[in-house]
């Protein structure tokens, strides 16, 4: 065990931050007009390692299980299992720090709203014309009450939950801003009264959960699955996720770098969700089939999966179904957003194909580059370094 690893205490980020400080103190004192730049600089360097703390203790885990000695370049412990740094050349994949501070900054924040909050991703996506369908939505809770979809009426909450879900549907309650599959609830009503995540529910304990978040909460219907996408794992949606941008050297037209099928397990229960337990498997951009599966370890083990931990479904080498018309849409749709540039789209392939679910800035670094660098695209590479989430430093 090194040094570092021995003393778990972040000191190593803190006296970093603190060099900084003195680094810009020091210009400050050459130039005083600098000094109050220089200060906002320095708040925002320590905003963003306590950032990165923060995500790495989320991981409740032993001490015994971090790797502090991979803080210092910017990896959080699990990422260092995940990429197999010790074996893997750090230099090609894209850091947590960079992943958590910097590729927020690739679109403007006025234009990052448009996808972080689902409701007006859901209004835009209605307006593009695409050759594909949305999730229905179903109606928006605010302040007590829910706005219906398509109607113009506005209820009560009870009485939404009453009357305007029948008998046999299945719903999801999304927060309208929220990432990682937190706050996220699957609602059937039955003969005998309600299901919530798998399990039978009281409508007032639904109604009391989502009274309780104090925030705008969007009701969606369940879309169904092509069946061989089910088929992976009957219990959960299995989404999607492409990330998509643009080639600098070719006029800016956007490309899909790399495609992975997040597909649920009895851990992550009604959603597929990396960090909640869900598997990653890569989708091959030429052929659409599968790699073999990831997840998120609990130890220092890597853990893949060729067949589904509970369906025991073939995973590597399945096809994902209508891929050519998916390819297609998902780079129709980011050609008519060209301006955010920077997208990670969420897919449910349906029976008859594509369904757009949402877009996220947050592309989920980890659920991708557990499977491959993204540095190693010299596409990726020249759009990562021009737009400042990689500097060359990083590189040699």
């Amino acid at each position: 065990m090194t040094s570092a690893e021995q003393n778990p205490a972040p000191m190593s980020l803190t006296r970093r931050v603190a060099r900084k400080a003195r680094q810009l103190a020091r210009r400050g004192r050459q130039d005083p007009r600098l000094l109050r730049e220089d200060y906002r600089a320095v708040k925002r360097y320590a905003d963003d390692y306590r950032k990165f703390l923060r995500k790495e203790f989320r991981w409740e885990t032993s001490w015994d299980q971090r790797r502090p000695a991979w803080w210092r370049r910017g990896f959080l412990s699990r990422s260092v299992t995940l990429y197999d740094l010790e074996h893997n050349d750090p230099r090609d994949y894209i850091t947590d720090v960079q992943r958590y501070t910097r590729t927020k900054y690739m679109v403007h924040p006025d234009l990052q709203e448009v996808l972080d909050n689902k409701f007006s991703f859901f209004l835009l996506m209605n307006q593009l014309g695409l050759d594909s369908d949305t999730v229905p939505l179903l109606g928006l809770y605010s302040r007590g009450a829910v706005h219906v979809f398509p109607q113009d009426d506005r209820v009560p909450l009870q009485e939404f939950l009453d009357s305007r879900i029948e008998v046999g549907s299945r719903i999801f309650i999304k927060p309208a801003q929220g990432a990682e599959g937190r706050w996220v609830r699957a609602i059937r009503r039955t003969e005998d009264g309600y299901v919530m995540n798998g399990e039978p529910a009281e409508v007032s304990d639904i109604r009391a959960w989502i009274e309780r978040r104090k925030r705008p909460m969007l009701f969606e219907a369940a879309v169904e699955q092509a069946p061989e996408q089910a088929a992976l794992n009957p219990r959960s949606t299995n989404t999607i996720r492409v990330l998509t941008m643009p080639d600098l050297s070719r006029g800016r037209e956007p490309f899909i770098l790399t495609a992975v099928q997040r597909i649920g397990t009895s851990q992550s229960n009604h959603v597929d969700n990396w960090t909640q337990g869900g598997l990653s498997a890569e989708i091959d951009i030429e052929t659409g089939r599968l790699s073999r599966a990831a997840q998120l370890p609990e130890d220092r083990t890597p853990v893949w999966y060729t067949h589904h931990p509970d369906s025991g479904a073939a995973l590597e080498g399945a096809q994902v179904p209508h891929w050519e018309t998916t390819k297609a849409m998902i780079l129709d749709a980011a050609n008519r957003l060209s301006f955010m540039e920077y997208v990670g789209w969420d897919i449910i392939i349906g029976p008859d194909g594509p369904v757009i679910l949402e877009a996220n800035i947050n592309s989920g670094m980890n659920v991708l580059q557990v499977h491959r660098p993204l540095l190693t695209d010299p596409r990726a590479r020249e759009y990562f370094l021009r737009r400042g989430v990689v500097r060359a430093r990083d590189l040699r």
